[in-house]
């Protein structure tokens, strides 16, 4: 009996033992399910979920009011990029983003085919929205790194570039790569300062001719009359007087080129002074004031640099406006994200002249090595047709965009250093 009893007990230990053993290893959560924990969480509204025919996901919903949407590959390979979209005009609405759509000029397409979840989100506002586009797409972030996203990068195009510099220099940890393109990468003052003091110059040059604006040395009030109709009237009539051989129009176009930089072409005129008939009075509502001033700028270049400097218009910044432009966003150039920057040789809207301006602010703070800039070659001036041609912002193909993304990846990736300074125009 002895004997039994223990047989017995040795059989029942046996018995839990093999029970314990063959306890079942709860199933990892889906995708899908990974987003709607996610979603609860981060308390997105209107999520919603679809099967791609490619066996992804599509992803919509909308993070405190902003709608995103989400292309999540079948193979999808952990890891996350975010583009930031660009300049809306203020009297348009923000876009709802699609994930059947591309605003990226082909990245997001790109991406995906890669294995990389791609993201986009729309902003609380239009116009002037970088605070706004730092929000979102912070949010945005966030919400794929509850989901599950292991490591993210953030792409941003012309104002999505200095959305871009924010969120990296505001978030250092949240990234581990940057690839603004046409970016305002020095700062939203710089971007003022680049189009009030066209239009100062140009107000000084035109002045009492027939090629003067409404408005003309009053470029920080907003008009009514102020419109595109009134600055393609000014522009193209003082390109037509030039073709024709006026030597009073040759003059006015030169010195205004030579003081501001801008290339002598009807289109790099046109662009900088065009803005201001749409996005004048956005800019100083959101604000609260003008942020930018040239009271002690010194003008050169022209024939008469004395008269110029006493005879320009002075703008006064305001205290509000000084601030706002210092928070959304004026960059310190501390990062530690990977950034890889590409800008048209020649950008109407958007100057190169930013980029080694922010080279600059970077390497003062010690920070080179995280900077890879690189250009694309600018459209060229149509001879026969100038209006038909000309510097054009942003102006890639999805093959250099993708190819300065490949460059960024394998930086980040593999540790391989873009060339910086490279003329990537002729990529395949």
């Amino acid at each position: 009996m002895k004997n039994r009893a223990l047989i017995g007990f040795a059989l029942i230990a046996v018995t839990a033992t093999l029970s314990a053993c063959s306890t079942t290893t709860p199933t990892p959560p889906t995708v899908s399910q990974r987003l709607q924990t996610a979603a609860t969480a981060k308390g997105v509204t209107d999520l919603s979920i679809v099967t791609r025919t490619d066996g992804g996901l599509n992803v919509t919903g909308k993070l405190s009011g902003n709608p995103f949407a989400l292309r999540v590959p079948a193979n999808w390979n952990g890891s996350s990029v975010l583009n930031a979209h660009g300049y809306v005009l203020p009297s348009q609405t923000e876009t709802v983003p699609d994930p059947a759509t591309d605003p990226s000029i082909g990245l997001l397409t790109t991406v995906y085919s890669q294995g990389y979840l791609a993201a986009n989100t729309a902003y609380a506002k239009t116009g002037y929205a970088v605070k706004e586009g730092i929000a979102a797409n912070k949010a945005l972030r966030d919400f794929l790194d509850a989901a599950g996203s292991k490591s993210e990068y953030i792409t941003g195009i012309s104002m999505g570039g200095n959305i871009v510099v924010g969120l990296v220099e505001k978030y250092p940890s949240d990234f581990a790569g940057a690839m603004p393109y046409c970016g305002v990468v020095a700062g939203w003052r710089a971007e003022e300062r680049f189009l009030l003091d066209f239009r100062v110059v140009y107000d000084y040059f035109t002045k009492g001719t027939a090629y003067a604006l409404p408005g003309n040395g009053d470029a920080v009030t907003y008009r009514a009359d102020y419109t595109y109709a009134a600055v393609q009237a000014s522009v193209g009539g003082l390109f037509t007087a030039a073709a024709k051989g006026s030597t009073a129009a040759l003059g006015i176009i030169g010195q205004v080129s030579k003081v501001t930089g801008v290339p002598a072409d009807v289109i790099s005129f046109l662009t900088p002074l065009a803005s201001s008939s749409y996005g004048l009075q956005d800019y100083l509502s959101t604000t609260g004031g003008n942020g930018y001033s040239n009271a002690t700028k010194l003008y050169t270049g022209s024939a008469d640099d004395v008269a110029l400097n006493a005879g320009v218009e002075r703008i006064a910044a305001t205290a509000g406006g000084s601030t706002y432009l210092d928070a959304n966003y004026t960059p310190t150039g501390k990062f530690t994200a990977k950034m890889l920057s590409f800008h048209n040789t020649s950008d109407p809207l958007v100057p190169y002249s930013f980029e080694p301006e922010f080279a600059g602010i970077v390497a003062a703070a010690g920070n080179s090595a995280n900077l890879v800039q690189q250009t694309v070659d600018a459209n060229p001036v149509n001879a026969a047709n100038p209006s038909a041609g000309g510097p054009t912002h942003c102006y890639f193909t999805p093959t250099q965009v993708s190819a300065a993304w490949n460059e960024l990846r394998g930086w980040v990736e593999q540790g391989v250093k873009p060339l910086d300074g490279a003329n990537i125009t002729a990529v395949k």
